[in-house]
């Protein structure tokens, strides 16, 4: 079991957003995601989101404000956080069950590049959704 944490991001240069980023198995870099908004709750409701470079565990969980002039200026808060489930990790698919407040249960990144004929694994875009509840 991992851990994950949910900010929201007001940067001086992208605007507001939210990173998402996760513990990565066997690794001591968390994976970080970018989302214009909160993240999708209603199964299937699909979002694309980018993934932005690997941190370390301090970058990761960083909170309060970068200054002017770095990379990533601006203020961080935390959204959400908790332990989180890496079920599956590879580049064409990650399947993560989070359990926090705000995101919780079964997420699904899909690689887009793998959507296309030419299985290009190196696509840094991603469709974003939480899984249908299994009854």
């Amino acid at each position: 079991m991992g851990q994950f944490i949910l900010v929201k991001h007001d940067a001086i240069k992208r605007g507001l957003h939210y990173d998402l980023r996760f513990q990565i198995p066997n690794s001591s870099n968390w994976a970080s995601f970018v989302l214009r908004d909160l993240p999708p709750t209603e199964p299937g409701k699909r979002v694309y989101v980018p993934r932005s470079n690997d941190h370390s565990s301090s970058e990761a969980t960083f909170v309060g404000k970068i200054p002017e002039g770095e990379y990533g200026a601006g203020k961080l808060t935390r959204i959400d956080g908790g332990s989180c489930t890496v079920e599956k990790y590879s580049n064409a698919h990650i399947v993560v069950d989070f359990k926090g407040s705000k995101i919780s249960g079964i997420y699904h990144f899909i690689n887009m590049g793998v959507a296309g004929s030419k299985k290009d694994y190196k696509s840094k875009v991603y469709a974003f959704f939480k899984g249908k509840i299994k009854k």
